[in-house]
């Protein structure tokens, strides 16, 4: 009898388990909070000429970034949270040029103002000053 109720149990727990983790699993990767679902979707850089740009936030999270500046192209990938008036980029990944290791960054600040994104930037280089605010990025 205890072997049978043994049995059960574990039978019970190897059926729910795969259903409780599927679960668990959907709760911690819900869509941005409804506050943040404004500021969802992609962007391009305006105001910093011979300059392109764009941004990608997405609703897991996660945001997509590309710079172009002369013969510099830069990309990353990471995590993004909004606080306040205030988004952030946590880089995970970043593509630069090795001659350029000055341009690699580990997050970003980015104003909201209204509609619009306007970045802290953060490296010095030519014309950009680390921690300047210069041109914004417009929602697509």
């Amino acid at each position: 009898m205890k072997l049978a109720r043994a049995l059960l149990v574990a039978s019970v727990l190897a059926c729910g388990a795969p259903v409780a983790m599927a679960q668990h699993a959907a709760a911690t990767q819900r869509a941005a909070p409804a506050a943040d679902t404004a500021l969802l979707g992609e962007y391009h850089l305006e105001g910093v000429m011979e300059t392109g740009s764009g941004l990608r936030l997405k609703a897991d999270g996660n945001f997509d970034w590309y710079f172009t500046y002369g013969a510099l192209d830069l990309a990353a990938r990471g995590k993004w949270t909004h606080h306040g008036d205030a988004v952030e980029l946590q880089v995970v990944e970043m593509g630069f040029p090795p001659q350029f290791p000055q341009t690699k960054f580990d997050r970003m600040h980015l104003r909201v103002e209204g509609a619009k994104l306007v970045p802290s930037w953060p490296w010095d280089m030519d014309a950009f000053r680390k921690g300047e605010e210069r041109g914004h990025y417009i929602h697509d």
